[in-house]
């Protein structure tokens, strides 16, 4: 896979270079997580967490520069053993209640050399290296400000009227009851990562926005990792679906 400029040698938009651009990555990693403490460095399938999306992001060829942000001494040099650098994050921002923009708004005062930036969650060990190679392509072919990765489910969706109880489909009609192969379903975000440009992130400070893109990924990846038991079924996921490198 090589970068190719779009229509009449643009790259991205019109305002930039018709060169490669600068893409880096930054996976927020801070120590003090909640629900499984100490998440983000927690061996799956004997590998930290956070050593699978690296690895898949450093073996994709997209990236100039791959961090981990963390404010956690462990989590630092696990990245480290990974092959990603490092950023030291201000407190701040490594609270329960800050946001990644708040993260990312960090990063970016002391790395603003990009012309892409890629947020990739830790807790997303079933991304490959092709998922950002298609995915960047895509946000070029779209000549798109961000792009968000989803997943095609096949769910109904409820909701419950609070005042009355009454109980009122979201998504289809129970009348007309569709199969699942004359349907297509539903785009969830599975927060794997997302791609941003430089000017979009300059004018929003968001990750998302402006005219979007999406990369949609296989069903497996919208496993989540908040219990003991999610761990269980990701460790297996990931031994069959996840990027290995060689010991």
């Amino acid at each position: 896979w090589r970068w190719k400029a779009q229509g009449r040698g643009r790259a991205l938009h019109s305002t930039m270079s018709a060169q490669k651009p600068r893409v880096i990555a930054v996976v927020p990693a801070r120590g003090g997580s909640v629900g499984i403490p100490m998440k983000n460095i927690k061996p799956l399938g004997g590998r930290p967490l956070l050593d699978w999306c690296v690895r898949a992001a450093i073996d994709s060829g997209v990236f100039a520069e791959v961090y981990v942000s963390t404010d956690h001494n462990d989590i630092a040099a696990a990245a480290e053993k990974t092959g990603a650098k490092v950023h030291w994050r201000a407190a701040e921002t490594a609270t329960s209640t800050a946001s990644t923009e708040s993260a990312l708004e960090d990063f970016v005062a002391k790395h603003s050399d990009f012309d892409v930036l890629c947020l990739i969650q830790a807790t997303s060990p079933l991304v490959v290296p092709a998922d950002f190679q298609k995915a960047l392509a895509e946000l070029t072919a779209q000549q798109a400000d961000s792009l968000v990765t989803v997943v095609r489910a096949h769910r109904f969706l409820w909701k419950k009227d609070p005042a009355t109880g009454v109980a009122i489909p979201v998504n289809y009609d129970p009348l007309m009851r569709p199969r699942r192969q004359d349907w297509n379903g539903e785009l969830i975000e599975n927060g794997a990562f997302y791609y941003t440009t430089k000017k979009h992130w300059d004018a929003a400070k968001c990750r998302l926005g402006g005219k979007m893109a999406l990369f949609e990924m296989e069903e497996h990846t919208l496993a989540e990792l908040d219990s003991a038991v999610d761990w269980e079924i990701v460790a297996g996921l990931a031994a069959k679906y996840g990027h290995h490198v060689a010991s």
